[in-house]
């Protein structure tokens, strides 16, 4: 049993995190079991396997040689089933590829609402590169991970983002094979170098989306935009015709008492019977009498 932080292989900042480590030494290789932390509901435990393959001290060796063959499928099979067993987990046929090179997957779910992975990687220089007894190192990677609310896209991103700190002394166990060459435009001018969005490293680590919820489409506030819309026109107008209202009728009774013969105007209501004229009648003054006696009259 080691320390944390004596691990051979560390997962990617954010987790999940190391538990504990079980190292085992034998004649050709160390291989670590780096126990993760785990939330999931379904049995079993997280961890990352690593096997690296080279020269190791007499007095450190404590077991025979480690099996240094590349990995098989059947192998890998029964390893899946030694993970997940009795779980549906199927193996993807994508090709992908981390900083160290390519890899594989099976994914599958758990109980609830887990979402398992088990990843493999096989860490070897190329042929060309192994050539008078160099560049000889192997690492065999496997992570086995499930977790809650989680997409296996969020898992992969364990994949893509591990780190391995262990190595050999001597250059000829080099699992890696001869650095790259920097670009040929580094440094050179005419060559401009951008900033990277982080929209083009979708698995960075701590990006994690719930599985259970569909990703909802961003919503951004609603702009408005003020059109200066015409007011409505009024359809056009007649020019309007000045009526002066009608003089009132003042109807004077003929001097004979007869209606008049003038047609009614339309605002005066008719009546029931026609108007009956009074006749007034004035008395004569009576006669004076003069002085003679005699009557004279106006």
């Amino acid at each position: 049993m080691l320390a944390p932080e004596e691990a051979l292989i560390f997962p990617p900042p954010g987790g999940p995190e190391i538990i504990s480590v079980i190292s085992r030494t034998y004649s050709n290789a160390v291989q670590q079991d780096v126990i993760l932390r785990s939330d999931a509901r379904t049995p079993g435990q997280n961890y990352f396997k690593i096997e690296m393959f080279g020269p190791q001290r007499a007095e450190d060796t404590g077991k025979d040689g480690l099996s240094s063959g590349s990995l098989r499928a059947s192998s890998i099979s029964r390893e899946i089933r030694s993970a997940f067993p009795g779980l549906p987990v199927s193996t993807s046929a994508e090709y992908l590829q981390n900083a160290y090179g390519a890899f594989s997957y099976a994914s599958g779910r758990g109980a609830g609402d887990d979402s398992c992975i088990y990843a493999w990687q096989y860490i070897r220089s190329p042929e060309d590169m192994r050539q008078g007894f160099k560049n000889l190192g192997r690492i065999n990677v496997s992570l086995r991970l499930c977790q809650s609310g989680v997409t296996v896209r969020d898992l992969l991103a364990v994949m893509y983002n591990y780190t391995i700190t262990g190595s050999y002394d001597a250059e000829n166990w080099n699992p890696y094979g001869t650095a790259q060459k920097p670009p040929e435009g580094m440094g050179r001018s005419g060559d401009p170098i951008y900033p990277v969005s982080a929209t083009e490293f979708p698995m960075q680590p701590g990006t994690q989306t719930p599985s259970g919820q569909t990703a909802a489409p961003v919503r951004r506030p609603a702009v408005r935009t003020n059109v200066m819309q015409a007011p409505p026109q009024a359809p056009p107008q007649q020019p309007a015709t000045v009526v002066s209202p009608a003089p009132a009728r003042v109807i004077i009774p003929a001097p004979s008492g007869a209606a008049p013969t003038l047609p009614r105007p339309a605002d005066v209501p008719a009546s029931g019977a026609k108007a009956q004229t009074t006749r007034v009648v004035i008395p004569s003054p009576d006669c004076m009498s003069s002085a003679e006696g005699s009557q004279r009259c106006n």
